[in-house]
């Protein structure tokens, strides 16, 4: 296999973007057993197949002390039974309503994964019959990428009259395939996306929608990370928690091998409408990506798509206004400023208000006291998840009102890890505009240590640019003249004044072509330059793994 550009030794394994390819392809060395303990959490309502989900568990291949069963009866009535053949560690959790245990599925997969420890976490729906290799195919991806997150393959059986102990008998005798040929049952959505995105390698995770609970794993190590299951979300709650697994790092892996008879249609196949028309507005107040999903615009969301982050003290909170008005003045509405200061600190009580230092953070706490888009933080959080970018301004630093969309466009649309801008001309050298994807700073973090800077990690697992912010906007607040008002009763401008606009101009274009050139230079002697990891790209430069 090819290994990774970075010259770090450290980072040579990990996966750059969502190309698990090129970190591991499933082919598990001769005598390889696995180590890692696998906790599967099903969910059960009135169900009529969970004993054949059981009987099937009962017989996998996967070693028995490694594997562990937990069954969360949601109310059933009559209560669930574990039956005869079920995995010799399996538990019945009750989940009482009356008590203020709440209700669904979502809330019943929190109670029973807060109740496992395993290394993996392995969502199974119980109307599911998985092959005698099910889980160990699913597990095998944990041991070599520990973002791994693996998605099966699950045929839709509409009729079957299977009994538990014939279950239990033919997945182990693995006579269960014979019943049905999987690539002549209904053909699930997800396998077009595989089959464009060169099974999800392609993609940068943004096809976490493919992730479904019906069967698929994670580590523990990427879902403790998480805000965990919602359990208020009555429907999709699988989709909304592989959108947290992406924000976190998570790997995105079809496994195709993990095989599965699912017992009964698919939902979208009789009531796909009705379901994208309820999931839709749950999922916008909660996923900003896809952005198609949010129609509505200058309004805001639980999860903003960037959450951008502005550092005051009493000495710039007056130009910091301006900053964040700014910020606030954008074309792409869908931001939150977190604005990080000593607001604990401020004095409350009597005091000479006009003669007191921190007057101009007073004023601008009270500026921005009934706007919801400004939350005032003491502390800078770091991490802006479940947000999916980070965009760090700096004080003196000042967006024009089309920046955010341009910067968006080229970040957001090109799939970019780290993107940092080159001051405005005649500003500080310490005035760089930067914008970071929690996705990849996620899980960029697993991998920082004495060895390996913060970012080394970002460029090894997405890339690290720099660029020239010439095609944006910005100015230096501390020298910008203020926005002239324009009334309606305003002549047109004299034509002397228009020749030295012009002269303006054209001396900008030319300033701005020489700081382009100078941009180009610095980032190669910065050493800093977007990679491209493809496999055959790599190969043609004769890198390969020892």
């Amino acid at each position: 296999m090819p290994k990774s550009l970075t010259p770090n030794p450290a980072l040579r394994d990990v996966v750059f973007k969502n190309r698990w390819r090129d970190a591991f392809d499933g082919t598990v060395p001769d005598g390889w057993e696995p180590t890692l303990k696998v906790s599967v959490v099903t969910p059960a309502f009135n169900s009529k197949t969970l004993d054949l989900t059981l009987a099937s568990l009962a017989a996998q291949d996967y070693p028995e002390e490694l594997l562990e069963v937990v069954v969360i009866d949601d109310g059933s009535e009559p209560p669930v039974e574990i039956g005869k053949y079920a995995p010799k560690n399996t538990r019945l959790i009750r989940v009482d309503e009356a008590a203020g245990e709440g209700w669904g599925r979502s809330n019943g997969l929190k109670i029973g994964i807060d109740a496992t420890d395993g290394d993996i976490i392995y969502w199974v729906d119980s109307d599911m019959i998985l092959f005698s290799d099910n889980v160990r195919e699913h597990a095998k991806w944990a041991h070599f990428i520990p973002e791994a997150a693996t998605i099966g393959h699950k045929g839709f059986v509409e009729e079957w009259d299977f009994t538990p102990e014939q279950v239990f008998n033919e997945v182990r005798s693995d006579e269960i395939r014979k019943h049905h040929d999987l690539d002549t049952l209904h053909r699930h959505w997800s396998l077009d996306i595989y089959e464009q995105t060169d099974d999800l390698n392609a993609t940068g995770g943004r096809n976490y929608s493919t992730h479904m609970g019906a069967c698929a794993t994670v580590t523990r190590a990427v879902y403790e990370k998480t805000l965990g299951q919602r359990p208020e979300l009555k429907l999709g709650d699988d989709t909304e928690i592989a959108y947290q697994l992406w924000q976190r790092g998570a790997v995105f892996i079809p496994v195709q091998s993990a095989q599965t008879y699912h017992l009964g249609r698919a939902t979208v196949q009789d009531k796909g409408i009705e379901v994208a028309h309820y999931n839709d507005v749950h999922f916008a107040q909660r996923m900003p990506i896809p952005r198609y999903r949010r129609a509505a615009a200058n309004r805001q969301w639980e999860v903003p798509f960037v959450t951008a982050v502005v550092r005051v003290d009493a000495e710039s909170a007056e130009i910091a206004r301006r900053c964040v008005d700014m910020i606030l003045n954008q074309t792409e509405t869908d931001v939150h400023v977190l604005v990080v200061g000593p607001w604990s600190s401020l004095e409350t009580g009597r005091r000479r208000v006009l003669a007191e230092a921190a007057l101009e953070l007073q004023l601008m706490k009270e500026w921005y006291r009934c706007e919801g888009r400004v939350t005032m933080v003491d502390e800078d959080p770091d991490d802006v998840f479940p947000s999916p970018y980070r965009l760090d301004v700096p004080v003196n630093l000042g967006l024009s009102p089309s920046d955010l969309h341009e910067i968006m466009r080229s970040v957001y649309g090109e799939d970019l890890g780290v993107v940092n801008y080159f001051p405005p001309e005649g500003a500080d050298e310490s005035m760089v505009l930067s914008i970071r994807s929690t996705h990849a700073y996620s899980r960029a973090k697993r991998y920082v240590s004495e060895d390996v800077s913060v970012i080394e990690a970002l460029d090894a697992v997405w890339g690290v640019e720099w660029r020239s912010s010439n095609d944006l906007g910005l100015v230096d607040l501390r020298t910008a003249e203020p926005v002239k008002k324009i009334t309606r009763g305003d002549d047109d401008l004299p034509m002397r004044e228009l020749r030295i606009q012009l002269e303006n101009a054209r001396t900008r274009a030319r300033k701005n072509r020489e700081r382009a050139e100078a941009a180009e230079r610095r980032a190669e002697e910065l050493g800093i330059k977007r990679r491209v990891r493809s496999k055959l790209g790599r190969m043609a430069r004769g890198v390969t793994r020892s």
